[in-house]
């Protein structure tokens, strides 16, 4: 057994294999409908939500505070005394503040809490990374500080296909949605230093919408430093491989990674359509 305990939430959009792999410790969202509430991933499924949301738009919540003492008592138990958790960014959802709030009543637990300021894919290599990093010996000092250079290193571009969920959790306003659809607009989103989100470009139509994503790689790409592509998606699929085409053209030997779909939690927010793209330096 290793000598710390990973925790991270469904944001990370980790799949089973990879939890069982490098036995992460996980944390889940709640997606509230009128007549139940869900846990996400374990007791609902992404395209179960998707399939629904004409029907009826949920809400979401933090993963429980009951799960979070469940988990801190069984790292506990096992014999861990240092834990490193993970969490979506802390500009996107309360969860970072939630568990720092936990962490104080297990006093023999060294509990670090690291802002991912990320989400799916972007935070899930944090989280394979610091399990790998674990396993090989690293402390919990040195591990927090190669994430933090990992982090520096992320680019991370979204697109949704419909403005309709971003407006139902007022993630943008009446107005940017009325014109949006409109227009045809496809909103680029990042997520920015402060691990917000930030829109970088509003581009009329599907098929520049696509070459706007292929562009921004061949920029970063052009500087000659090695980088890996990451890609999730929620039915996006024919977005998703229009992108990595473009791509491939320009750099045919680039490593893209990944057909990932994002959480129940996230398809509640960003609906059918949706594409995330991550450029990590390796």
């Amino acid at each position: 057994m290793r000598k710390i305990a990973i925790i991270t939430d469904t944001a990370s959009d980790l799949e089973l294999a990879d939890i069982e792999k490098y036995d992460i410790r996980m944390l889940h969202y709640q997606i509230v409908y009128k007549e139940r509430t869900y846990k996400d991933q374990l007791e609902i499924s992404s395209k179960e939500v998707l399939d629904n949301l004409e029907q009826e738009i949920p809400s979401t919540s933090l993963p429980s505070l009951e799960e979070m003492h469940s988990v801190f008592k069984e790292i506990e138990e096992e014999g861990y005394k240092e834990v490193l958790v993970i969490p979506i960014s802390s500009g996107l959802s309360g969860c970072f503040n939630a568990v720092n709030m936990v962490k104080e009543e297990y006093t023999g637990l060294k509990t670090v809490v690291f802002d991912s300021k990320a989400l799916s894919a972007a935070q899930a290599v944090l989280v394979i990374k610091a399990a790998q990093l674990a396993d090989e010996g690293y402390s919990l000092e040195e591990i927090v500080k190669e994430l933090e250079i990992m982090r520096k290193n992320q680019k991370t571009f979204f697109i949704v296909d419909t403005l309709k969920y971003l407006l139902h959790g007022g993630r943008i306003g009446h107005v940017s949605a009325t014109v949006g659809k409109l227009l045809n607009l496809k909103p680029i989103i990042r997520i920015g230093d402060d691990g917000k989100y930030e829109t970088v470009a509003k581009i009329r139509g599907r098929a520049k919408a696509i070459h706007y994503f292929a562009d921004e790689v061949q920029k970063i790409l052009s500087t000659g430093e090695n980088y890996k592509i990451y890609f999730s998606h929620a039915k996006g699929e024919e977005i998703k491989e229009s992108i990595i085409k473009e791509i491939k053209e320009i750099y045919p030997n680039i490593s893209i990674e990944g057909d990932t779909w994002i959480s129940p939690v996230a398809c509640v927010h960003c609906g059918p359509g949706y594409v995330g793209m991550l450029i990590q330096k390796v």
